[in-house]
């Protein structure tokens, strides 16, 4: 009997809270898109990071000549993102930002078209 209860409890445990699937929010974002700027020039060949470590989501994009990029929304799902910059050349943006530990950005992405411009300082 004892046996039988701790297979159960064993059984349950495992099939509880246990899923393959991807975090797949209720609603989505129509579009992403922005641009990365310091000191009113454009960030090109930067990699934008993304991570939401509570849905275990994380995302990279690269901008462009122009310091723009653009994401498509089953790549990034609405939420917070911790984000950091890796640019090409190190001096295009401030060392805090270029850090998964020191950057302070905290990007939303919301249902609906987001327009994430950002402007280094």
């Amino acid at each position: 009997m004892k046996t039988l209860f701790l297979l159960l409890v064993v059984v349950s445990v495992l099939t509880c809270g246990c899923s393959n699937k991807p975090y797949q929010p209720k609603k989505k974002a129509k579009s992403i898109a922005g641009t990365v700027t310091f000191n009113d020039k454009a960030v090109a060949n930067a990699e934008i990071r993304f991570s939401d470590s509570a849905h275990g989501v994380s995302f990279t994009v690269k901008t462009d000549a122009e310091g723009k990029f653009t994401v498509a929304p089953k790549d990034l799902p609405i939420g917070s993102y911790s984000t950091y910059i890796t640019p090409a050349n190190p001096k295009d943006v401030p060392k805090q930002y270029q850090s998964s530990l020191e950057s302070p950005l905290i990007l939303e992405i919301k249902e609906g078209s987001n327009d994430l411009n950002i402007d280094l300082k």
